[in-house]
């Protein structure tokens, strides 16, 4: 417990760290002259990592980047509660329950809990308030408009469980349609335009990046960051924080498991090269550490009560049964408040 205690207060410090930088490093700039031939840059992040998150923090708080986009798009933000979002990011009167209404009433139960999803709300909030930019600056978001008050069954979740079907629709309808330029964040594997073997579903089974491209060939420029020290050193990349392209260059006879710490001394994994159609370009940030909240958020009991109630009708929906997850961070959450008293 003292492990969750120390993460959750060193997140309060990554936007701080990043914002006071003076000048921008060539990974940031190298990523910024996308703009010039794509209308999005998708950054596919690796879940609740420290390193991605402070390397977003930079992009967000530097001039270079973020004033030549028009939107902040976030797979981690509720799409029905779009006007919660417009309000909050122009530095309008917020409620601590309308703010976390944004992430939580997504269709996914956990992931976005971590600190650090909050601190990207709050860094786009931060670049309009300061005026950093001559235009404000649009926190979209593009997870399903999910009402979790109506939804009653799993029959009412299928309505609006195609997730990377409604980021497409986003991108679509708040940033090309307008024009637009925009940082996508999603998770990594949202920013593939090909899926390996080892990760396909069926034949129509296409990730957000997919579904745009599909329409808008070219639109997107996907990035994600190297998890493994040694994979860095076996992709040549340069120390962190850096930046290269894969199509090209020798990256692409790199084996894509580099990309996946999961496989990480595991022998069977997807015998698929980078080859410049996975994804175009690679970060190498220092590491993959990953920030949770306290557990002790999920000893509320409204929320603990409408998580296992989400957790079932997902069950029935996907099969993927989150009740155990959920089970031992209230276990944690109260051998924490134990602790602390």
């Amino acid at each position: 417990m003292k492990t969750a205690i120390i993460r959750f207060a060193f997140a309060a410090f990554l936007p701080l760290a990043s914002a006071t930088a003076t000048a921008s490093s060539p990974a940031v700039l190298q990523l910024a002259a996308q703009f010039d031939r794509h209308p999005v840059i998708q950054v596919g992040e690796l879940h609740r990592s420290q390193e991605t998150h402070a390397f977003l923090q930079t992009l967000l708080h530097d001039p270079a980047f973020i004033c030549r986009a028009d939107d902040v798009v976030v797979e981690f933000g509720n799409s029905r509660l779009q006007a919660i979002a417009d309000r909050y990011a122009m530095g309008g009167e917020t409620s601590e329950a309308e703010l976390l209404s944004m992430w939580r009433e997504t269709a996914v139960p956990l992931t976005w809990n971590s600190p650090l999803y909050r601190q990207i709300y709050a860094a786009v909030r931060d670049i309009n308030v300061s005026h950093l930019c001559k235009h404000p600056v649009r926190l979209v978001l593009a997870d399903p408009p999910l009402d979790w008050s109506k939804v009653k069954t799993v029959e009412d979740f299928r309505h609006h469980s195609d997730r990377d079907g409604s980021m497409a629709n986003v991108i679509e309808c708040e940033v090309l349609e307008k024009k637009h330029r925009a940082l996508l964040i999603t998770g990594a594997y949202h920013a593939w335009k090909k899926v390996p073997k080892e990760f396909q579903g069926g034949p129509d089974d296409l990730v957000a990046r997919q579904r745009i491209e599909r329409d808008h060939p070219g639109a997107v420029f996907g990035v994600m960051a190297v998890p493994l020290p040694s994979a860095a050193v076996a992709l040549h990349l340069a120390p962190p924080p850096s930046f290269a392209i894969v199509k090209g260059s020798a990256l692409e006879k790199a084996d894509f498991a580099m990309l996946n710490e999961r496989w990480k001394g595991v022998s069977k994994v997807p015998p698929e090269l980078l080859d410049g159609e996975t994804i175009d370009g690679l970060l190498w940030l220092g590491g993959n550490h990953s920030l949770y909240p306290s557990p002790t958020i999920y000893l509320d009991p409204e929320y603990q009560k409408e998580l296992r109630r989400h957790a079932v009708i997902i069950k029935e929906d996907s099969g993927q049964d989150f009740m155990p997850g959920i089970d031992e961070l209230v276990r944690q959450g109260e051998m924490e408040r134990s602790a602390r008293h």
